[in-house]
């Protein structure tokens, strides 16, 4: 695609254009009004010095011309002259430019020829001074151009980078100006409000959420843990009150993750943490979206990798692509591949249809069209929204065998 060009650009062309639209026109009007000036007031003098000059030759007196015209008669007419029709011509002769009348009277032929080199010499100066008006104009409307383009987007530039360095509404300027640009910074200025007021208040809802569910996770967990005490000679209960122990502990984690995505990432701190062990901890959570399927899902990996990340943060994204996996594959492989710089979770399910790939990290989207789907279509918002957060990126491959494979990159951290 090609680039368009700056306002400012934009602003300075138009100038010019406009300085060689008027110019050139004005230029071409001069020239062609020279032009027929020229040939009128030629032609209508050597017309009325003819007429005089034959009328004296044809009463037998002796005419005279003024030095720069010839009064020619018959032999005397030069043999360029001769073989033209009667009329207006204009030719050289010898190293002279003229204009010749040339009439026939009888058996006469008549030529009065008048030479017009300082003519064409003062053409030619006036074509010399319109070339350097038009130069000189579009100059004159660069300079002019620039000039007023920088007065012009100086107020918008100036917007610009207040809109850019995220100023407050009260910090931008031309607030008070009458003009566009004040009514765009008062635009700007009012929909930035808007901004900040709303994920003020999403940041506070999410943290006061989060703080709120943690005291009963807590007792939830607390109790599971004493629970379980309690019931160490009882495989059956004991196993169930592991299970709500287990799952007390990963919404404790959500939870944390929450509170973490209710800040911006820039003050969040970003440990070096060890993926090997969230992938297998995620893999071993999704181990009972399995049960009854005839899938086999394995780590594929040759070295500790370690990322600058918050490990709850981590767990959300791969275990959300994880469970997605588990989901919608009923048989055949689920193969996860982890790399410096790089996480691979590839499946051999129902795929992802042609219609909802290019929204599928949107709110709401479903990536199947099954009546048993039971998901919010929140599941791989969530994933591209945490993977932003934290610096990561996320994209759907399409395998050519089928299914699905989910490519996360993020940076990698040379190993210890």
């Amino acid at each position: 695609m090609k680039p368009r060009l700056s306002l400012k650009k934009h602003i300075a062309l138009t100038y010019i254009l406009l300085a060689v639209a008027v110019a050139g026109a004005f230029s071409l009007v001069s020239y062609v009004s020279v032009e027929i000036i020229e040939e009128q007031v030629i032609d209508a003098r050597l017309a009325k010095m003819a007429d005089r000059l034959i009328e004296f030759h044809r009463n037998g007196q002796m005419p005279d011309a003024p030095p720069e015209v010839r009064f020619l008669i018959d032999a005397s007419i030069p043999v360029e002259l001769r073989q033209l029709p009667a009329g207006f011509h204009e030719l050289t002769l010898g190293n002279r430019q003229v204009h010749a009348l040339l009439r026939d009277h009888g058996t006469s032929r008549y030529a009065v020829v008048q030479e017009v080199d300082e003519l064409e010499h003062t053409e030619l100066v006036i074509l010399l001074s319109l070339a350097m008006g038009f130069a000189v104009s579009v100059l004159l409307a660069a300079v002019l151009g620039v000039l007023s383009a920088r007065r012009v987007i100086a107020p918008v530039a100036a917007l610009a980078d207040a809109v850019s360095r995220n100023a407050g509404p009260t910090e931008l300027p031309s607030l008070s100006a009458q003009d566009e640009i004040g009514v765009l910074s008062r635009a700007f200025a009012k929909r930035t409000d808007e901004l900040q007021q709303f994920l003020q208040r999403e940041q506070l809802f999410t943290g006061d959420v989060s703080h709120e569910l943690r005291t009963p996770l807590t007792v939830m967990l607390g109790a599971a843990e004493v629970l379980a005490a309690q019931l160490s000679d009882h495989p059956a209960p004991l196993a169930t009150a592991e299970r709500i122990r287990r799952v007390a502990d990963e919404t404790a984690q959500r939870v944390t993750a929450l509170l973490l995505l209710s800040r911006v990432p820039e003050s969040l701190d970003a440990p070096c943490t060890v993926l090997n062990t969230i992938v297998e901890s995620e893999m071993e959570r999704c181990r009972p979206l399995l049960d009854g399927k005839t899938v086999q899902c394995r780590l594929d990996w040759t070295e500790r990798v370690s990322a600058h990340v918050r490990p709850e943060l981590a767990g959300i994204v791969i275990g959300n692509l994880l469970r997605n996996a588990c989901r919608h594959t009923d048989q055949g492989m689920i193969l996860v591949q982890l790399a410096a710089g790089r996480l691979v979770i590839e499946d051999s399910g129902t795929g992802i249809p042609q219609r909802v790939r290019e929204r599928l990290f949107e709110r709401f989207v479903h990536g199947d069209d099954r009546p048993a789907h039971e998901g919010t279509g929140l599941g791989l918002s969530i994933v591209k929204r945490v993977a932003e957060h934290i610096g990561w990126d996320v994209r759907l491959e399409i395998p050519e065998a089928g299914g699905t494979r989910f490519v996360l990159s993020f940076p990698a951290v040379p190993p210890p």
